[in-house]
């Protein structure tokens, strides 16, 4: 990614600077203003720890791994099963030319804790001219620079707007500090005398053209509970839809723990197909879930609106829309969110179903023009329990008629008590067809084994033993042609 611009922090840092390296140029060094912020490595080894001994000589490098082991198991902790975010604070403000981020903290895809001590600043009107000049206008062959190619080259172009999209980004920062005295070899000419004895962690903010790829694994879980798509191709959304299919036809009592058991299945076939992004050529078995280039943290998106005018650049409306970050909730807080699921789980964990037999939606077909309507149900109806007045046929006019009964001619029941047919003195008189399978009333299907009332649909409300519940289909049979021309509700 390549920074269209970044800005050092005229409002003060937290971190101190050593007057003897070279200062960062501006708008492209870190939130320390001018001073050595940069690339400084700490050490990350979260699989590998110091053993000493008793006399054993230590070095720089052992102090190294001393220190890198426990570093890299909390960013191997802060990456994996928590994920990168926001935690507190980073708001995004506009103050006149400038453009501001607030202090704050947040946690990089790599595990890193980026912390901003004091508020980020950057004049808009100077990283909108940095923009322009990177994205100049295009023009003919013979137009100078800035002129129109017509008229006597002395005329000025006239405005011209621009929308100017970017990200702004956190990212990991660090800043060498305190420098002290350091022995040096006597023979080597490059020896220096001091060295620095701190490292300074702290956040870079920039402003980009394009966003980091957001890190969102476990995408049969989130197909599971509809926050991903499946396409067709999709082979894993595809199965965490035929997973949702299942559950959703559960009675409602027992969803809960068919959930779960798809939501483990599922969990469990996403967490062995993760691995940890690859960066191009990298010879290392890499530990964090993504890469340098797509750890840092998006704060916002920003709009802005640029009028250029000979040579001038002037900001108009700028945008910064937080919704796009990420924030990393505490445990505590998904605690009270769960609990707030716990009234609907625990009141339908209440009503136990008495097991009536429900309608298969999926099994509803028409046949012989329409006067015969066939269904299926999930357990055997009792002899004699399937009468005329428990299926009700009503259609609805799409011209403003109103509704017309269609009457029941009468119910037939197979053998086993599975399947459902029932005759029509003649086809729904209009296209709409509401369909009435009744659970409730004077005289309800119902089941065999158990005996228990009609429940309604499959993946219902629980029915119980004393009343069932209503299957209500609504469905849209194409008009039917009359003699000598097409019918329809004027007829």
């Amino acid at each position: 990614m390549t920074a269209l611009g970044s800005g050092g922090t005229p409002c003060g840092c937290g971190c101190g600077s050593a007057p003897d390296l070279p200062d960062d140029p501006p708008y492209g060094g870190g939130p320390c203003g001018p001073g050595p912020c940069g690339g400084e490595e700490l050490p990350v080894n979260p699989f590998l720890a110091l053993r000493v001994a008793f006399g054993m000589l230590l070095g720089e490098d052992d102090f190294r791994v001393l220190m890198g082991n426990p570093r890299g198991k909390l960013m191997l902790h802060n990456a994996w099963p928590h994920g990168s975010g926001v935690i507190w604070g980073l708001g995004v403000a506009r103050d006149g030319d400038e453009l501001r981020v607030l202090p704050g903290l947040a946690v990089d895809g790599l595990g890193r804790e980026l912390t901003l001590e004091a508020a980020w600043c950057v004049s808009l009107t100077a990283w909108a001219r940095e923009w322009i000049e990177a994205h100049p206008p295009q023009q003919g062959p013979q137009a100078p620079a800035g002129r129109t190619p017509a008229a006597d080259g002395t005329e000025p172009d006239p405005p011209r707007r621009h929308t100017v999209e970017a990200w702004i980004l956190a990212e990991s920062a660090t800043c060498p500090d305190r420098p002290v005295p350091a022995l040096a070899d006597p023979c080597d000419v490059t020896r220096r005398h001091d060295d620095f004895s701190r490292i300074v962690e702290t956040a870079r903010i920039t402003v980009r053209a394009t966003a980091p790829a957001p890190w969102r694994p476990y995408h049969r879980v989130r197909v599971l509970l509809g926050l991903d798509e499946a396409a067709p191709g999709d082979t894993a959304g595809q199965e965490a839809l035929r997973e949702a299919a299942e559950v959703a036809r559960v009675p409602a009592h027992r969803r809960a723990p068919a959930l779960l058991a798809a939501f483990r299945r599922l969990a469990a076939a996403d967490a062995t197909a993760l691995a940890p992004e690859r960066a191009e050529g990298d010879m290392c078995p890499p530990w964090a879930p993504v890469t340098e280039d797509h750890a840092p943290v998006a704060l916002a998106r920003l709009t802005v609106e640029v009028t250029e005018y000979d040579r001038c650049v002037r900001i108009e409306e700028v945008r910064a829309d937080p919704s796009v970050r990420t924030a990393v909730l505490p445990a505590t807080t998904v605690q009270e969110l769960v609990c707030a699921l716990a009234p609907g789980i625990i009141g339908a964990a209440a009503e136990a179903d008495a097991g009536g037999p429900r309608l298969i939606r999926d099994s509803l077909a028409w046949s012989r023009e329409h006067t015969v309507l066939s269904f299926e149900v999930t357990a055997p109806l009792a002899a004699g329990s399937a009468e005329p007045e428990g299926i009700e046929i009503t259609s609805l006019s799409g011209s403003g008629r109103g509704w017309a009964t269609d009457e029941v001619a009468g119910i037939r029941v197979s053998a086993d008590g599975l399947r459902v047919k029932v005759d029509l003195d003649q086809r729904p008189a209009y296209e709409t067809v509401r369909v009435r399978v009744r659970g409730t009333g004077p005289k309800p299907l119902y089941g065999r084994h158990p005996h228990a009332p009609f429940a309604g649909l499959e993946g219902g409300p629980p029915g119980t033993a004393d009343e069932g519940n209503d299957a209500v289909v609504t469905v849209h049979l194409p008009r039917q042609a009359a003699p000598g021309g097409p019918r329809n509700d004027a007829q």
